[in-house]
């Protein structure tokens, strides 16, 4: 298994070292991007991630999220049994916290949560005005992506010009230590000319169109409430990270402190109170509501 995750032939290219060739460029179509495989290299050669923690399971997906108001420690989950069934809680288990072992109803804790996420479902008018912006921002760096693509191929020219240097001091030597070094640079070379060709084929070429790739995130945004109500807990747990920027406080009796939201949700938040001024997108045709079409200050910076 460690062998096959090595072998560049998966990324489009090939490699055989006792004739000297490196990531030369395959006939097949790759299966993965030589991006993505340079970035598994990495991985193996990098320090293992931890898994993930196996307490957290689907009868209480805000646990080790939400935290005990005083102490601001994660709080953790429990069935505990009463006279004839067993009642779900969250609880705070932090030795010293003024909150220690004081329990709150699953309903309570989850009832509150969901209140929270409502309030944070942008209006119709609020939502189509994001649309609009995000609409616009891609067409700018769609614009920027193309010119982007003469600097690439500039530095890949570059590139070239370097290996053809290295190949004209190995001619001129007869140290083998010295064209070893010489090789050894060709070859680290070649793996950056490979990452710009291909970052080249990809500039200024959308995988997709706009509507799709940006159906699913509109969607989530428009009502995130739709994804938390899914009955899989990797969808509660997407909810979690995708809308709020740090981990939730909760008060027993009181419910939740303010929320630390993501930049996306802060940011119509900020446009719902009026916080920010729009900024006028100089050159941008009127959109077919003929409204002007707009940037928030969050897109220029």
């Amino acid at each position: 298994m460690e062998e096959i995750f090595s072998r560049p032939i998966y990324a489009g290219r090939i490699t055989i070292p006792e004739w000297d060739l490196h990531l030369i460029p395959a006939k097949h179509e790759a299966l993965v991007s030589f991006e993505t495989w340079q970035a598994v290299q990495r991985r193996r050669q990098g320090t293992a991630v931890a898994p993930v923690r196996k307490d957290i399971n689907e009868d209480f997906p805000l646990r080790g999220f939400v935290t005990c108001g005083h102490c601001n420690q994660p709080m953790t989950a429990c069935w505990s049994k009463g006279r004839s069934a067993y009642y779900p809680y969250y609880l705070c288990d932090t030795r010293g916290c003024v909150a220690h072992r004081k329990s709150v109803r699953r309903e309570t804790i989850e009832g509150d949560f969901e209140k929270l996420l409502a309030e944070l479902t942008p209006s119709e008018e609020l939502f189509v005005l994001a649309f609009e912006m995000f609409r616009d921002l891609w067409n700018a760096r769609t614009n920027a992506a193309q010119s982007d693509t003469s600097a690439l191929k500039r530095d890949l020219a570059q590139i070239e010009k370097k290996v053809a240097q290295f190949l004209d001091r190995i001619v001129e030597t007869d140290n083998r230590s010295v064209i070893a070094a010489y090789e050894a640079r060709i070859r680290d070379l070649e793996t950056e000319k490979a990452l710009v060709a291909e970052k080249i084929g990809r500039s200024g070429k959308p995988v997709a169109m706009f509507d799709e790739t940006y159906r699913t995130a509109f969607s989530f945004l428009a009502n995130p409430c739709n994804l938390w109500a899914s009955d899989r807990l990797e969808d509660k747990r997407a909810v979690l990270r995708l809308v709020f920027a740090e981990r939730l406080p909760y008060v027993r009796g009181e419910g939740y402190r303010t929320a630390k939201t993501s930049l996306p949700f802060r940011a119509l938040g900020d446009f719902r109170m009026g916080k920010y001024e729009m900024v006028r997108v100089v050159g941008l045709e009127p959109t077919l509501c003929h409204q002007k079409r707009i940037l928030s200050p969050l897109m220029l910076e």
